[in-house]
C-alpha cells in the first residue's frame, strides 16, 4: 500500500496549511489529496451516519486500505499534514503511527507559544466557537490554548515510539525570514531533493486582516509563566536558545 513516509503532525497555526502547499510544490513529493485527514485518531467505528463529519472526529475506524488510497503511488516521498496528531486530547496517535509506519519521517512546526495561542482564539472567535474574553480564554486550564503551546508535550508522545533523527522540528518564525533555508531543511528531511526552488515558494506581501485587539502584559506574563517550565524542555530537546521567541 502507497502509505506515506512523511507525515506533518503540528501544531495547530503554526503554519501547516503553507507547509502542506510547498512540499506539494517539489517535484518528488505527492501530499495527500486534501489535508488533514486525521487518520491516526478517533474511534473504531464510525461516529456517525455521515462521512462527510468524519474527519471532525478521527478516521482511524476507515482502515489503512483508505488511508493509503489518499497518496499517489507513483511517487517514493508521499505525505500529509494534520495538526490534530499533535492534539493533547488524541494521546493515541503516536502509537498507532509507530505500529503502521514505524519509518516515516515527522515535521512539527512551533510558534511563539502566546502568537499561537492568540490566533487560535481568534479563529474560534470568528466561527462564532469561543465567546469568551481573550484573557479568559486563553488562561482557562481546561482549554487548549495553553496545551497546544506547550510544544514538548506535545511531541512526548512521538519521541518516545521513533527515533529522535525522524522528527524535525520547524520554526515558523524562521520559515517566515529565510524560507529558502528553512525548505530545504524539510525537503532533505523528508528525502528530496533539498536544492529545489520555483518562484511558487516565493514569500508573498501579505495584507492584515484589520486592527487586533490589543494584549495585555499582565496576561503575556500569566500565559508565559504556564508555558514556561514546557519552553524549557523544547529549548533542550532542540539544543536552541530560540532567539526568536524572547
Amino acid at each position: 500500500m502507497p502509505l506515506p513516509t512523511l507525515v506533518v503532525v503540528g501544531a495547530m497555526k503554526c503554519g501547516t496549511s503553507a507547509l502542506h502547499r510547498y512540499l506539494d510544490r517539489h517535484p518528488e513529493i505527492a501530499m495527500a489529496r486534501g489535508k488533514e485527514l486525521n487518520f491516526f485518531y478517533g474511534p473504531e467505528q464510525p461516529p456517525d451516519d455521515d462521512p462527510g463529519t468524519w474527519w471532525r472526529w478521527g478516521q482511524w475506524h476507515r482502515g489503512p486500505e483508505w488511508y493509503a488510497s489518499c497518496f499517489d503511488g507513483r511517487y517514493a516521498v508521499r505525505g500529509e499534514a494534520s495538526p490534530g496528531y499533535t492534539d493533547p486530547g488524541n494521546p493515541e496517535v503516536a502509537a498507532r503511527m509507530a505500529a503502521l509506519v514505524p519509518d516515516v519521517r515527522l515535521v512539527c512546526l512551533v510558534r511563539e507559544p502566546l502568537d499561537r495561542a492568540l490566533s487560535q482564539w481568534r479563529h474560534h472567535v470568528r466561527d462564532r466557537t469561543e465567546i469568551r474574553p481573550m484573557a479568559a480564554a486563553l488562561l482557562d486550564p481546561a482549554s487548549q490554548y495553553v496545551a497546544r503551546s506547550r510544544y514538548r508535550a506535545c511531541l512526548e508522545p512521538f519521541l518516545r515510539e521513533f527515533p529522535r533523527p525522524q522528527l524535525l522540528v520547524v520554526v515558523q518564525e524562521r520559515l517566515l525570514a529565510d524560507r529558502r533555508r528553512e525548505l530545504a531543511r524539510v525537503f532533505a528531511h523528508a528525502g528530496a531533493d533539498p536544492a529545489f526552488w520555483s518562484s511558487d515558494l516565493e514569500p508573498r506581501v501579505h495584507v492584515g486582516g484589520g486592527r487586533q485587539e490589543p494584549v495585555p502584559d499582565d496576561l503575556r506574563t500569566a500565559f508565559g509563566q504556564r508555558v514556561a517550565a514546557d519552553l524549557a524542555g523544547l529549548r533542550e530537546l532542540l539544543d536552541d536558545d530560540l532567539p526568536e521567541w524572547r
